[in-house]
């Protein structure tokens, strides 16, 4: 007989894994799942696993996500993650019983939901009653920006690991997830990623977070995440590309990233992003960044 019940992190990690990894993620792992379901700084991820004579043949993460302002105010999000049903047992409704479950169990935890799904399940998510994002204006750009003349010498540096205070950014009136170094450290722990930090009279003014890629064979700085001052943005920007020695930068336009002035730009794709709302209703203050869509999540 199936049974649903929620995750016991001390006893079913191990199974949750192997099953991912033999249906889901071959690369998969334990440290990656404690990594994102238990160090997360929001708090630990609500799930539900489905059961069948005592094995674990179906799971559902919902991580927890939550966007804060400038005042601490917070939007409490969840997303959904690493859902995975063993094929023996596909057909039978498995995914819909987790996800009703897990929602209807914590449905006092929430205010909203966010997934970035894919091509093909998008329109499905739509027709669920899941919305775009207000003004919703998210684009891939693939852009020209010309690099710094200045020298900048002492106003960037790199973000130290102990670095990780829970003290909210000043990043005006707008949400933004986490928004503060605690968070940062937890996200970009990866060490694909740099984090740098603009000062200004002693002062971070700033936070900038990119990594290097090659699109079209170019190198590429692909612009993650920015916290701070928007009106900072292009500097910032100008001051990196001169330091990693290109001209060609990759964003997702955002109410931030719109001050970033390419000397030429190209749109490459149209984010996927919707959002549920549960007794909260969703407006534009919330900013969704280039690092909450990224597949490493």
């Amino acid at each position: 007989m199936l049974e649903f019940r929620p995750i016991d992190y001390a006893k079913d990690i191990d199974e949750v894994v192997s099953l991912i990894q033999k249906y889901l993620q071959p690369a998969y792992s334990k440290e990656f799942l404690i990594w994102k379901h238990l160090e997360n700084p929001f708090g630990t991820s609500y799930s539900m696993v489905a059961t069948f004579k005592g094995e674990i043949v179906g799971v559902l993460f919902y991580m927890r996500y939550d966007f804060y302002n400038k005042n601490g105010d917070c939007v409490k999000c969840i997303r959904p993650f690493d859902a995975c049903t063993s094929p023996e047992m596909r057909g039978k409704g498995i995914f819909k019983k987790l996800m009703v479950a897990c929602l209807e169990k914590y449905k006092n935890d929430y205010q909203i939901l966010l997934a970035n799904p894919n091509a093909n399940s998008y329109p499905e998510f739509l027709k669920l009653g899941w919305k775009e994002p207000p003004g919703h204006n998210y684009v891939y750009k693939f852009g020209i920006l010309n690099p710094s003349l200045k020298g900048n010498k002492g106003l960037f540096k790199d973000l130290q690991p102990d670095e990780n205070s829970g003290q909210i950014l000043d990043s005006g009136s707008k949400f933004l997830v986490g928004n503060s170094l605690k968070f940062i450290q937890w996200r970009y722990k990866d060490p694909i990623y740099k984090i740098k930090k603009l000062l200004s009279g002693g002062s971070v003014v700033a936070i900038i977070v990119y990594r290097i890629d090659r699109i079209k064979g170019i190198k590429t700085i692909v612009l993650c995440d920015y916290y701070g001052e928007s009106k900072l943005i292009q500097a910032a920007l100008q001051y990196i590309l001169r330091k990693e020695g290109t001209v060609f930068i990759y964003f997702l336009l955002n109410s931030f990233t719109e001050n970033i002035k390419p000397l030429a730009a190209s749109t490459h794709k149209k984010a996927l992003i919707v959002f549920k709302e549960n007794n909260y209703k969703l407006n534009e203050d919330i900013v969704i960044s280039l690092g909450d869509l990224e597949g490493r999540l």
